[in-house]
């Protein structure tokens, strides 16, 4: 297969799976609780990332250097406890759709924290967008009500920590290879999570360990945390940033059909926010900016 080819099936497959770990968190979490169900997907990850990571120059101390403990406390602690929490209380549909304003999120705070610019394209992009998630998360359906309210609003937070790891992302040494960035990241991110899945396991008890709720603990820690890590990396070296840059906009639209797939009722409100947010998007990332981390999954 050309190398062109399989760069854009690399791209296909990252999304598919980033786009389903919002229903195969929910599996997970039958058997163990939010906290508990982030460490060992991680620790899954980064045990497999640990052997060519310290190929490329990977070693243990990075974990600790400051800047990496930043990184992972708000692109793997933060990010993944809010969304974990989120999860139990809100949808995998609505979770899939909050998250496609993501970009504009970080679009504002780039512009306030690192002054850059928003045109007036961006700009318009951006008020879509943070209206579609507006009307998302101030849904209420009927069966979910204040409950709904309160776990899409820490998926909101999630998207915060996103905005503020990608804007930490821009000051990392751009020579950095990025699955040492990965790994240095996530093992820092796991000192944040070990302890708060430990207090989890001594208040709950241990996860069930079911054979659903394993299988999706190993897809979200093989596939979405390790695999995606090897297929994104090859196929930004081989494709135009640009165009790689536009994949992760999918994830919404994948999340959001996983979950009606599994189940999941959409509502007309949450439909029409989800389509705001990802024009918004669109919009916004005309003359795209160049692809760089791991979009949130």
């Amino acid at each position: 297969m050309p190398q062109s080819r399989l760069s854009t099936l690399s791209l296909i497959v990252t999304v598919l799976i980033w786009g389903s770990t919002y229903v195969a968190t929910k599996w997970a979490m039958q058997d163990a609780g939010p906290f508990t169900t982030a460490a060992l997907r991680f620790l899954i990850g980064w045990v497999i990332l640990l052997a060519p990571a310290w190929r490329q120059g990977f070693r243990l101390r990075q974990v600790l250097r400051p800047d990496m403990l930043k990184y992972g406390l708000t692109g793997t602690a933060l990010f993944y406890v809010f969304q974990n929490l989120g999860l139990v209380f809100t949808t995998p549909g609505n979770a899939a759709l909050i998250c496609a304003a993501l970009p504009a999120v970080a679009a504002i705070f780039s512009y306030f924290l690192l002054g850059e610019r928003l045109p007036k394209t961006r700009l318009v992009g951006v008020g879509l967008s943070v209206l579609g998630v507006l009307l998302v998360a101030g849904a209420l359906p009927a069966a979910g009500g204040l409950r709904i309210m309160a776990g899409n609003a820490l998926i909101l937070g999630s998207i915060v920590s996103w905005a503020i790891y990608t804007i930490q992302g821009k000051r990392l040494p751009p020579d950095a290879p990025p699955l040492v960035i990965t790994t240095a990241s996530m093992g820092a991110g796991l000192l944040f999570l070990l302890p708060l899945a430990a207090v989890e396991v001594a208040v709950q008890g241990l996860p069930a360990f079911t054979l659903p709720g394993t299988l999706a603990l190993l897809y979200l820690g093989c596939g979405s945390s390790a695999l995606t890590a090897f297929l994104w990396n090859y196929a930004i070296r081989n494709v135009d940033a640009s165009v790689a840059a536009m994949y992760p906009n999918l994830i919404p639209v994948v999340g959001l059909v996983m979950a009606a797939a599994s189940g999941e009722q959409i509502g007309a409100v949450q439909l029409t926010g989800g389509v705001l947010a990802m024009a918004g998007v669109w919009l916004a990332e005309q003359k795209a900016a160049p692809a760089g981390g791991r979009p949130a999954a």
